[in-house]
């Protein structure tokens, strides 16, 4: 297999300029660039940019996929946003990690893997992901426990570290977050584990009145100031500050970003021992959808074998036509026919009948030979 790596960044924030398009232009000549994003694909050579550094300048969001198990996603949010005292509980070294600027917080996801099976498509994944950035601005902190998850499955932590608190709702996770948990190439099973200790997600709350509180604390000069923001067309900005101030506003109601059901905290081993159980459910699911689908499918040919055997006469003229076509694709249609003649013969209790009929016709083709060797592979009974 040839090399793969693949490259996207996405500005949200704010477009690119067109001096920062040249800047980036500089670090790559074959990558596709415009105001929004930068995509490339390397099957030989590396790039020679620093991702890291893109993000700090340039971008609020990237991902990279290599074909030897490396899967990487980095967001990156305003400062205030998320607690950085709240990162650091679900951060456990490389497999999530964060890192800060002046105006910025960047949260980064690594996966490693062995080599993976067939083709690694990079493309698509932004999409699929990007949502998990509109996630954490509304204070849905799922995915940092997903990237804790990922860390202890990476045998990182010791045994007796305490899991963080579980935020809730991962019994039922958004799309997004159900794509981070395929990109990291994460065991369900685990997720399903460490999902029993969550909360349900509650109905939706009118936070009006918070919100409102919130707000009020706000002095007339700071106001102001995000009114002209506004009106210069910095909604994210103005956006963001507000979200900020209203984060803090319920961490100070709360007592955390992240409310503290009170559930015991499992260790690691305990997480572990939780997994089978999940896995035997998992698999006892599957198993009743495979006979329900078996079952209807049976339905299916049964009620299909049954017209069959109204039209008898006419399905043995378009097996003997395909016949005499002497063609391969010909030839693949007959045989499929005649396994389903078989079958419709059998279920109305008339097998010798149908036995006498292709004894007949294998006679009558028998110089036919990739005829009669498609016959065989197909298992029906020839009287040679």
């Amino acid at each position: 297999m040839s090399e793969y790596q693949y490259y996207e960044f996405l500005a949200i924030d704010h477009p690119l300029s067109i001096s920062e398009v040249k800047e980036l232009r500089k670090l790559s000549t074959r990558a596709e660039i415009n105001s929004t994003r930068f995509t490339n694909t390397y099957n030989w050579g590396s790039f020679g940019g620093s991702p890291s550094k893109m993000m700090e300048k340039y971008f609020d969001a990237h991902v990279y996929v290599a074909n030897w198990g490396t899967n990487n996603l980095m967001l990156r949010l305003p400062i205030g946003l998320i607690d950085e005292e709240l990162l650091r509980a679900y951060c456990i070294d490389d497999p999530m990690s964060f890192s800060s600027t002046k105006d910025h917080i960047i949260i980064s996801w690594n996966s490693y893997t062995e080599e993976p099976e067939g083709w690694v498509e990079g493309k698509g994944w932004m999409s699929r992901l990007i949502r998990i950035r509109d996630e954490l601005e509304s204070g849905d902190y799922r995915s940092l426990y997903i990237g804790w998850l990922l860390a202890i499955s990476q045998g990182l932590p010791d045994d007796d570290t305490v899991e963080p608190i579980v935020p809730p709702g991962m019994s039922s996770p958004t799309a997004a977050q159900k794509s981070l948990v395929e990109f990291l190439h994460l065991d369900e099973d685990l997720v399903a584990a460490a999902a029993s200790a969550s909360e349900p997600l509650s109905a939706k709350v009118d936070e009006t009145e918070d919100m409102r509180a919130s707000i009020e604390q706000w002095r007339d000069d700071e106001m102001k100031q995000m009114l002209l923001q506004v009106l210069r067309g910095e909604f994210r900005d103005v956006q963001s500050k507000l979200r900020q101030r209203y984060n803090q506003y319920l961490k100070q109601l709360r007592g955390g970003h992240v409310q503290d059901t009170g559930n015991p905290r499992r260790t690691v081993p305990q997480l572990f021992e939780l997994v089978e159980e999940a896995r035997r459910k998992r698999e006892k699911r599957e198993e009743l959808k495979r006979q329900r689908r078996l079952a209807a499918e049976e339905r299916e040919r049964r009620a299909y074998l049954s017209e069959l055997a109204k039209q008898f006469p006419e399905t043995w003229k378009r097996v003997e036509a395909l016949a005499e076509e002497k063609q391969a694709a010909a030839y693949e249609r007959a045989v499929e026919l005649l396994v389903d003649l078989s079958d419709a013969y059998d279920q109305e209790g008339r097998d010798e009948e149908f036995r006498t009929i292709i004894f007949s016709f294998a006679t009558r083709r028998k110089r036919q030979s990739a005829l009669i060797r498609r016959m065989k592979n197909a298992d029906l009974e020839l009287p040679f």
